[in-house]
């Protein structure tokens, strides 16, 4: 149970093999490495189709992955985190300090950056947006979460804000470089959620919003004047693009056939049943790890069977991750090691807990008095072990995922049946608890990840079980910025969480982007979203 630090993008990629035609588009410029590569132009619009509709593209509102992808092409943030090695890194503000109990964190702005509305940056507005976040209360979710103990932001000076905790809160340096606490102008942040969800909003990015149409399209086009991007950029000044075009295409194998006819000229979440194909015909499959928690079950321990400790560790038995990772994800997508993607910063190797063992599992059922019924499924004092499992609709393979979990379970007594949500369901039903086991996974690169989701002192946390131990660990992981003293708390939290069996983790989750031949430059931020600053299209495609 060794921790493991920030794993860099490269490292990642080993775990790829069988993607080995696009190791090169994993780390940086798809299409565009070696020495022959052509220079980029400026130019061009390109036709992206999004996996699901973004719904809301407020950055502090809209969390979902695909509202995350637009919003970041408009939106620009405090710092930002390397991709490949997790450092932190001058965006909006030049430098930084965080005093020794990580309470209070201190941004020496740039004094030449300027919004879309024409708003200068000054530290006034770096208060008047967290301020604002703040009041938005459970409306803000993620960034809700990261400003947990918010005090104040003290204006030093024009250019000189001091982020103030209540408590130590060493993940808000990371949280900072997030699209969820990007920043907007004034102007914008004395509008409605409504409004704000709908897009009606200027921010400091490489790209400016022109129209959004929610379960359709979303158009930006490039900020003329635009010369503040980040170190990981691959060239300064205006983005190459004059203009993208998002489209939601929900259905997989329609993206995946509107990106061969030409329809697009790229598309997020490629189906790993296409990967091989794509490359094949000469496409780019770009892909990285998601860092954050793996894909996998959110266990709702306060449920009829599930408030068994008993029932929830032999659901950890029961799941072979091997098999459902070969069986739909053609090496794309390796089992899952622990409750963490082991593409996050303090990484602990968890394989132990998660070892496939039906037997194990049908004897502890047996032990705590669920046996097997006339048709094979548990009961205890007349109630049959029945679960109902949801999803996130916006992950392509959850679906697929759960049938052959259900499969699974099934074997060692278990009936597990499928609750199809849609999109406009998904918040409400994870805000609630309404649900058995549900199926999703959330992408941070940072293990502060676990707070929101499993803290018992988090109200909204996805279980609803208590751990005195855990919630103790998850506070104190917060403390320090030091990983010697960190990790390990990050590590113990991961064990305790399958201990409790607040999470079944089955694969890893991994980002790829297929693009057409002529598209040139696709890179990634550190939350694996596809970065649209450095894209370029050939001359012939524009």
């Amino acid at each position: 149970m060794t921790p493991r630090p920030i794993r860099p993008a490269a490292l990642a990629a080993t775990a790829l093999l069988a993607l080995s035609a696009c190791s090169a588009a994993t780390s940086g410029s798809p299409g565009a490495a070696g020495d022959d590569a052509p220079e980029p132009v400026r130019g061009g619009t390109l036709r992206y189709a999004l996996q699901a509709d973004p719904q809301c593209i407020d950055p502090r509102q809209g969390g979902l992955t695909v509202s995350l992808v637009v919003t970041r092409s408009v939106v620009d943030s405090l710092v930002d985190q390397d991709p490949d090695t997790g450092e932190i890194q001058p965006w909006l503000a030049e430098s930084w300090e965080v005093n020794d109990d990580a309470t209070e964190f201190t941004y020496h702005l740039r004094d030449d950056v300027t919004f879309s509305d024409g708003e200068p940056l000054t530290a006034e507005l770096v208060r008047a947006n967290l301020d604002s976040t703040v009041a938005l209360g459970a409306q803000a979710g993620l960034p809700a979460q990261y400003l947990t103990g918010y005090e104040e932001t003290r204006v030093v000076d024009e250019h000189t804000a001091t982020v103030v905790f209540s408590a130590p809160n060493s993940q808000f340096l990371q949280a900072s470089s997030s699209m969820s606490l990007g920043l907007l102008s004034s102007a914008s942040l004395e509008k409605s959620p409504e409004e704000l969800c709908a897009g009606d909003y200027a921010a400091s990015g490489p790209f400016v919003l022109e129209s959004f149409t929610p379960g359709s399209s979303a158009v930006v086009t490039r900020r003329e004047g635009y010369d503040w991007a980040p170190a990981r950029a691959e060239h300064t000044g205006e983005a190459y693009l004059d203009r993208i075009e998002f489209s939601v295409v929900p259905e997989a194998s329609v993206r995946t056939g509107s990106l061969q006819s030409g329809q697009v000229d790229a598309i997020g979440d490629v189906p790993p049943h296409d990967v091989e194909q794509l490359e094949s015909q000469g496409f780019t499959a770009a892909t990285r790890p998601n860092p954050g928690n793996s894909g996998g079950l959110l266990v709702n321990a306060t449920r009829p069977g599930l408030d068994d400790p008993a029932v929830r560790a032999a659901l950890q038995r029961s799941i072979n991750r091997r098999t459902i990772a070969d069986t739909l994800f053609f090496g794309v997508v390796e089992p899952a090691t622990s409750v963490l993607s082991d593409a996050t910063p303090g990484w602990a190797d968890q394989s132990g807990a998660l070892a496939y063992d039906p037997d194990a599992a049908a004897a502890a059922l047996d032990a705590a008095g669920w046996v097997p019924g006339g048709d094979g499924v548990r009961e205890k004092d007349g109630r049959r072990l029945t679960l109902t499992a949801a999803w996130n609709p916006a992950i392509g393979t959850a679906e697929q995922t759960l049938e052959l979990v259900q499969q699974q379970l099934r074997e060692v007594g278990v009936d597990l049946t499928l609750r199809r949500i849609t999109p406009t369901e998904l918040a409400d039903v994870l805000s609630t608890r309404d649900y058995d086991l549900f199926y999703n996974s959330q992408v941070r690169p940072d293990p502060d990840v676990l707070w929101g989701l499993f803290s018992p002192d988090n109200p909204t946390n996805r279980h609803g079980g208590d751990d005195e131990d855990l919630a103790r660990v998850l506070d104190e992981q917060r403390t320090t910025t030091d990983p010697d003293v960190r990790w390990p708390l990050v590590a113990t939290a991961q064990e305790r969480i399958l201990a409790d069996g607040f999470a079944l983790p089955i694969v890893e989750s991994v980002a790829v982007v297929g693009a057409a031949p002529g598209v040139h430059g696709i890179g990634w931020e550190a939350s694996s979203k596809p970065v649209f600053y450095d894209i370029w299209i050939e001359q012939e495609q524009g």
